[in-house]
């Protein structure tokens, strides 16, 4: 077992999506891309943004498909090497359903809550090099060298699929009560070479691993949506927390090769009461992150309840200004591992522009800014969650009738950031959207 920790810490990374705070995603459609204020406007979307908005909806049934690609490059620097990923995203697809009938709503919406699709890190991990130093903090004279690794892949899929039923009180009033269910995947596979010296001990430690993690969970949506008169909307949006507590496989677990393992009947000259081969599994069975990933290992990762509250104003009959922002209460969040202990709460603020230039094109524009919670206590190879500025742009074009059609892009500017052990971490992701929206009469 504690071989398996050891390996686990050197091999250990995952994914995170452009937007959100820790593992969530906020981009759940293409418009989202061209402004991210979602929550107060009333339409197909706000069967995940304003499921209360629904309510308010002309009678008949709406079905919205989405397609999102992201060219994602991600990058982590120690002591002069670096570990990139460039692995892109191309199809991550979403829908939303909304049938309205006389002041009453069904909405559904399926697609990725959380995750961020797959990395590959060329050459290995940052967490490669600083193991050096716990390793060799146990082995006198330094003997312990990383080599290289091969490209360590990893991924991380929430999938989701959230109904639920909005009424409409008056004219002014509607709310909303929905459910989400929540299965959850995240795969680790690569190899970390090292070079080990001592004496006329000569050997070529390698670490294998590939390693699964699963979970399911249920969440509770409630909404409200106030709409004070024709220009003016104002939603809101409450998640609760959602239980994951995943069960971890590693299909390919191979310790050392090469290898430690002879140092288990080695008494550690430093603790006579504990091998060589104890203490350098113990240098990091203490990392929050190893247990996670070892045979077995069980324990929550719970995705943090969240409140969004937006609102939307149309100045002319022609231009709307849009408005939002999401909290998520991430230090309330179960964690049996420990990945949350250092964050702060996190959040987001948007502002977004919808402009109509004529009956069939209008243009979308707006901004976010993402305050993930996180510091410099807090990063690392597997979750370095960086605050981020969004910018984006679309465009709507009325097909016909009954089919608009979205194009949408942004591009989001990460906060590069250090972490305390001296990685400096950084990511930049352009992202496309695609959507169409139909209605059947």
């Amino acid at each position: 077992m504690r071989k398996q920790l050891l390996l686990a810490a050197l091999l250990l990374t995952t994914v995170k999506g452009f937007a959100g705070s820790i593992d969530y995603l906020s981009q759940q459609d293409a418009e989202y891309f061209a402004h991210p204020s979602m929550t107060g406007k009333i339409g197909v979307s706000g069967a995940y943004y304003n499921p209360a908005g629904t309510a308010f909806m002309e009678n008949g049934t709406y079905m919205q498909i989405n397609n999102q690609t992201h060219l994602k490059t991600y990058k982590m620097k120690i002591d002069g090497e670096t570990f990139k990923s460039d692995k892109p995203s191309p199809i991550i697809p979403s829908f939303q359903l909304v049938h309205v009938n006389n002041g009453r709503s069904f909405f559904f919406h399926g697609g990725a809550i959380a995750g961020g699709g797959n990395v590959a890190y060329e050459g290995g991990l940052g967490m490669f090099k600083t193991m050096e130093n716990k390793l060799n903090a146990v082995l006198p004279g330094n003997p312990v060298t990383f080599t290289g690794g091969n490209t360590v892949k990893g991924s991380s899929y929430y999938v989701t699929l959230q109904g639920g039923m909005a009424q409409r009180i008056n004219d002014e009033w509607s709310f909303a009560v929905g459910v989400r269910y929540v299965n959850a995947e995240r795969k680790l596979r690569g190899v970390g070479n090292y070079s080990l010296n001592i004496g006329p001990l000569n050997a070529d430690p390698r670490f294998d691993i590939n390693s699964e993690r699963t979970a399911q969970g249920v969440t509770g949506i409630f909404g409200v949506d106030y709409k004070p008169s024709s220009k003016l909307n104002f939603a809101f949006r409450y998640e609760t927390e959602t239980r994951l507590n995943f069960k971890t496989k590693e299909k390919n677990l191979h310790a050392f090769q090469g290898s430690f393992g002879i140092f288990n009947k080695i008494p550690n000259p430093q603790n006579p009461s504990s091998t060589l081969g104890q203490d350098i599994a113990g240098a990091v069975v203490g990392d929050k992150n190893v247990k996670e990933w070892t045979d077995g290992a069980r324990g929550k990762r719970n995705l943090p309840a969240m409140a969004s509250l937006g609102t939307s104003y149309a100045i002319t009959e022609k231009t709307t200004l849009l408005a939002s922002g999401n909290y998520y209460f991430i230090k309330e969040a179960g964690d049996t591992f420990g990945a949350y202990d250092d964050y702060h709460n996190g959040y987001e603020v948007a502002v977004g522009i919808d402009h109509q230039l004529n009956e069939k094109w209008t243009l979308m524009t707006g901004y976010q800014y993402t305050n993930t919670g996180a510091n410099k206590h807090t990063y690392k190879d597997t979750d370095y969650a960086l605050d981020a500025d969004m910018f984006g742009l679309g465009a709507k074009y009325k097909y016909s009738e009954n089919l608009d059609l979205m194009a949408t892009g942004a591009t989001v500017l990460y906060h590069s950031a250090t972490s305390v052990t001296n990685v400096k971490y950084s990511k930049h992701v352009y992202s496309i959207g695609l959507g169409a929206t139909y209605k059947f009469n």
